[in-house]
């Protein structure tokens, strides 16, 4: 089977990488940039199964999990897998019965989740700082991803087993013959044929679904405060300082691979939409670094970079995956980087006739 996969964020290039190791099928890819260039280099990269309200959705996540660490045994320890554990906590009293409550209920899930005391976050994180009063969890199995390198290494050994990589051009179009989707039109006039395309374009999959009359429920990164654009720093060297996941009330860290940090903020994302100033992300990227700087009082580092990462969040918050004409099917989803290699192993059966009942809730024509 001819298999044409649009989009090498994370989904696209685990899709590519896992069709082509089977060697039955004839797989290309399209990617406008390069590889893990645009939303899945750019996130934060939290691999998790952190949320117990939905316990199937958090069996998938679990299992998500599970196929990070297959795969990067595959790879041989790679730098870009990280399962260092995730730390927070939470101060007021709301906040505190909140977590509370999270872990206990991770903890019956038999999610390995615990409370730990100032001591051992000193242990963990010996240049993190948090309040006394602080209600502390640590997650162990949790860990990140650098998004960017692991797609790149997803797309070279899905080339090396035989499958097409066509970079720098996008696909502008469905084409269709009749009802069938048959292939993607690139920006430089070529069409692409295929038996069967899979949509895995992120953020930008509602406009070429679109072509060819299908409809993908995103919320729109456009409209005026939409939760799907966030800010994303990178610091300058600052190795040693943090050595997992650390979410502290008012600002998310980690290490990045340069030996710098990642911050992330979710209440400095208001206003940042694609009209954001530059202006307005130096003064995002400055109060990231205060509170970088108050949270690790050690550091001593600069922003060297901040950039705007566009999430493709689906309106009820789930993964889409499935098959939307004849000869297309999406796979498009928030949390890309935690599921994006277990979706891979799952549409595979799928798209050779073997759908998989973990599939079954997320189809995107779902009510």
């Amino acid at each position: 089977m001819r298999i044409l996969v649009v989009g090498a964020g994370i989904v696209g290039a685990a899709l590519a990488d896992r069709l082509a190791s089977r060697a039955r099928d004839e797989v290309t890819v399209v990617e406008a940039d390069a590889p893990g260039a645009g939303t899945s280099g750019t996130s934060y990269a939290w691999i998790n199964a952190n949320d117990p309200a939905d316990p199937a959705y958090h069996r998938l996540r679990t299992a998500a999990m599970s196929t990070w660490r297959d795969l990067a045994a595959e790879f041989g320890d790679p730098a870009w897998y990280r399962p260092a554990g995730n730390t927070t906590w939470a101060v007021t009293d709301d906040a505190k019965a909140g977590l509370a409550e999270r872990v206990g209920r991770l903890v019956k899930l038999g999610y390995a989740a615990e409370l730990i005391d100032t001591g051992r976050l000193g242990g963990l994180e010996p240049c993190v700082r948090a309040p006394r009063n602080a209600l502390i969890a640590h997650y162990p199995d949790e860990g990140y991803v650098h998004g960017g390198a692991v797609a790149r290494a997803l797309a070279r050994r899905a080339g090396e087993a035989g499958a097409e990589i066509v970079t720098g051009h996008r696909a502008v179009g469905l084409t269709t013959g009749g009802d069938r989707v048959t292939g993607v039109r690139l920006d430089d006039g070529r069409d692409l044929d295929a038996d069967l395309t899979i949509c895995a374009a992120g953020r930008h999959a509602p406009a070429l679904l679109a072509t060819a009359g299908a409809v993908l429920p995103l919320v729109d990164p456009a409209e005026p405060g939409s939760a799907a654009p966030c800010l994303v720093a990178t610091t300058t060297a600052a190795r040693g300082v943090v050595n997992g996941l650390v979410h502290a009330p008012g600002l998310s860290v980690r290490p990045a691979p340069d030996g710098g940090l990642v911050l992330e903020a979710d209440d400095l994302d208001a206003g940042v939409d694609e009209s954001a100033s530059p202006a307005l992300m130096r003064t995002v990227g400055a109060e990231l670094l205060a509170r970088a700087h108050a949270l690790v009082p050690r550091l001593r580092a600069d922003v060297a970079e901040i950039r705007r990462c566009v999430r493709p969040l689906p309106v009820d918050g789930y993964p889409l995956g499935g098959f939307q004409r004849p000869g297309l099917y999406t796979a498009v989803t928030h949390s890309g980087i935690t599921l994006g290699p277990h979706l891979a192993l799952l549409i595979e059966r799928e798209v050779h006739g073997d759908p998989p009942p973990e599939l079954a809730p997320y189809r995107p024509d779902r009510a």
